[in-house]
């Protein structure tokens, strides 16, 4: 092996531990202070409300000033030395806030710290979308939601007890990046390294998303909103509980429920085989959270609980349907500048919130009021994704200057025929965005056809022939599944014998539209289009889609 050469490198355990331990710092990284705001503004003799919050808003506005910049630097230096820069700042500014020997030094560091957190936050999700595939991908992104949830719960706990010995022992709260750097030192490379197969490798045609660049900002509105109304909680915990006779301790103990509640959700949820649609999701999320925050107006602490239970759950669903979105409409190349932009959202929303909230409360005049405000808000985003789930995934109406129309969405159950090529891969990404726009069940059909000499070769037997057919079959299925996944799309499927055209329009009735390839593993179209799609075309039951590569 020539010196110069690098060793593959595939994620492990030790990986994976890695970044979920740094995403954890992701939405209370900053926060973690929040329950001593008061003691800290005694100490350094701070009055102004304002000035007060910025010891937890400050690094926020960081994140949205700097996100950008270093999303840009993720792609251009490489993801895991900023990632490996961002932890080094969290740790060292995070901490020296325990000696920090005036107020001015302490905002200074803690706006050095925003930049830390955004180096980690775009970085470990930019990270789980290179280093994971398909179905393990949406599981990770599970996790990693999950685990900022158990980072909820132990940051603000533990800043809250923290707090209760003194003002500024919340600060060493951020020496927890100092095992994390030593655990990515040992697992964490860069994402070139890894060996992948050809199946993993992504070179199948990519999908074309419409309107990819509204979406994403979507994505952006959607994340700053719902952090925008959460965000309400933590710069004004501390004060709401002591109205209800709670101390610190038990201000960073709800959160920690809400963590709780985020973590388990995120993880049942990442397991589901079919997921609503993203507008679907994202209004659900908004509505769980106006009902946690319509909960805050009753002042009893036990319905304070189960408000964090709402909120947690909240976050658990709206997260990962963000993540994995923006995964899915980025490249290596892009998903730096892509995720710099949802580390600005997530964390400007957190600025904004702050002042915002201020200038609610004092019109308001009470917490409990502000927070059903906060409720309100948040029943208008739920029926603004309503609203934008009907207007984006609506077909396309016809010629300008002919009276407008809803048409409905057309198919609910659609059969994808594949012979495991690249040509019948293509069809199913194709039959996998047209189930997801109708919101319909897809069921992926292989078909065993003891006459196809491109199988058989060498094969004596019906034993054989069965094994070997069985083995492309679950190939076939296998990078369905991980497309399916991607895209939120149910699928089932099926392995039939026979001739594939006889076969396939024998199913035909029981679905609303069938998908196939042009082209099949000889890479000869008039081939297949002679024996099997065109036969197909004339006979089948309901609507057929032929699916032609451009680029074959």
């Amino acid at each position: 092996m020539a010196s110069n050469e690098v060793k593959p490198f595939t994620p492990n355990a030790v990986t994976l531990l890695t970044i979920l331990l740094s995403s954890m710092v992701i939405l209370m990284g900053a926060a973690v202070v929040a329950p001593a705001i008061e003691p800290i503004a005694q100490y350094f003799g701070v009055t102004d409300s304002f000035t007060k919050s910025l010891v937890v808003s400050l690094p926020s506005l960081s994140c949205a000033i700097t996100g950008f910049a270093v999303g840009y630097l993720a792609d251009r230096l490489g993801k895991v030395k900023v990632f490996f820069g961002a932890l080094v700042i969290f740790t060292v500014t995070g901490a020296a806030g325990f000696v920090a020997p005036s107020y001015e030094v302490l905002l200074v560091l803690r706006f050095l710290l925003g930049i830390g957190i955004t180096g980690i936050s775009l970085t470990t999700t930019a990270l789980i979308g290179e280093y994971y595939t398909g179905m393990n991908r949406a599981k990770v992104i599970g996790y990693q939601s999950a685990a900022i949830g158990v980072g909820t719960l132990v940051l603000e706990t533990l800043g809250g007890a923290m707090a209760d010995i003194g003002w500024a022992y919340p600060f060493l709260v951020y020496l927890i990046g100092l095992p994390i750097l030593v655990m990515g030192f040992v697992s964490i490379r860069d994402p070139s390294r890894i060996a992948r197969s050809n199946e993993q490798s992504g070179a199948m045609p990519e999908l074309e998303i419409p309107d990819k660049g509204r979406r994403i900002l979507i994505c952006y509105l959607v994340v700053f909103m719902e952090m925008f109304l959460m965000f309400s909680v933590p710069m004004n915990f501390s004060a709401y509980v002591s109205e209800l006779g709670a101390s610190y301790t038990m201000c960073g103990l709800l959160m920690g429920i809400m963590g709780v509640s985020q973590g388990v959700f995120s993880i049942l949820y990442s397991r589901r085989a079919s997921k609503p649609s993203e507008f679907s999701a994202y209004a659900i999320a908004f509505l769980l959270m106006a009902v946690s925050l319509f909960l805050l107006y009753i002042p009893v602490i036990y319905v304070t609980f189960i408000s964090m239970v709402f909120m947690g759950c909240s976050l658990g669903l709206l997260m990962p349907t963000v993540i994995s979105q923006l995964s899915m409409y980025s490249t290596a190349k892009t998903s730096g500048k892509v995720m710099g932009g949802y580390s600005v959202a997530l964390n400007l929303s957190n600025f904004v919130s702050t002042i915002v909230f201020a200038i609610v409360l004092g019109v308001l005049g009470s917490f409990f009021t502000t927070y059903a405000f906060a409720g309100a808000l948040g029943v208008v985003m739920c029926l603004f994704s309503l609203v934008l789930r009907a207007r984006l995934n609506r077909p396309a109406v016809e010629d300008e200057g002919s009276e407008p129309s809803e048409i409905p969405l057309m198919y609910s159950s659609i059969m994808v025929a594949t012979d495991g090529s690249e040509g019948g891969m293509y069809a199913i990404r194709n039959a996998v965005a047209v189930a997801k726009r109708n919101s319909a069940h897809l069921t992926v059909l292989y078909v065993s056809d003891p006459e196809d000499s491109s199988i058989i070769g060498n094969i004596a037997t019906v034993d054989e022939l069965q094994t070997s057919g069985g083995e492309i079959a679950h190939t076939a299925f296998d990078r369905a599944r991980e497309m399916a996944a991607d895209m939120g799309v149910e699928i089932s499927t099926q392995v039939l014998s026979g001739r594939p055209a006889d076969v396939i329009i024998a199913e035909s009735s029981r679905y609303d539209l069938i998908v196939c390839g042009s082209l099949g593993r000889t890479n000869t179209e008039r081939a297949l289009m002679g024996s099997v799609a065109d036969s197909v075309v004339r006979k089948a039951r309901c609507p057929v889609l032929v699916c032609r590569n451009r680029s074959s």
